[in-house]
């Protein structure tokens, strides 16, 4: 497991389902029953139609840069000792957009569009993050 300094996220019984699903390696999202839409971050009604009939549903960890930006300076905040850290949001193949870290590449593939694939970062028993790498 990673020794991680910036702050980690609070599991609530809203996303406990998706932390479960990181810890296994094997990130879910929610997909409504009823228009078919993923959405991120996990609440108890759909972000397209509204509704509460939604099933958590495997994704591919398959997406694009979607936008990103180089921690490079955090002087006296949780990030101090992280820098530079790669910042990005990520389109997934599935439609949501999630933000986290981009890792292991190459100066040119931090573009718009770059195709990235999932990984993970063990942190602790609790906390699994869902990070990036380029797709080879």
């Amino acid at each position: 497991m990673n020794h991680i300094t910036r702050p980690l996220p609070t599991i609530t019984p809203d996303n406990e389902e998706f932390w479960k699903s990181t810890r296994e390696h094997a990130t879910r999202l929610q997909r409504c029953n009823v228009c078919g839409k993923f959405w991120y971050y996990p609440g108890p009604v759909c972000h397209n139609c509204g509704a509460q009939d939604w099933t958590w549903t495997r994704v591919s960890g398959k997406g694009t840069i979607y936008s990103h930006t180089v921690l490079e300076r955090a002087k006296g905040n949780p990030y101090e000792n992280d820098v530079p850290i790669t910042i990005v949001l990520v389109r997934l193949e599935e439609g949501p957009v999630l933000m986290s870290n981009l890792f292991d590449y190459e100066t040119h593939e931090l573009a718009i569009d770059a195709p990235v694939e999932m990984h993970y970062e063990d942190v602790n028993d609790e906390v699994t993050l869902p990070v990036f790498r380029p797709a080879r």
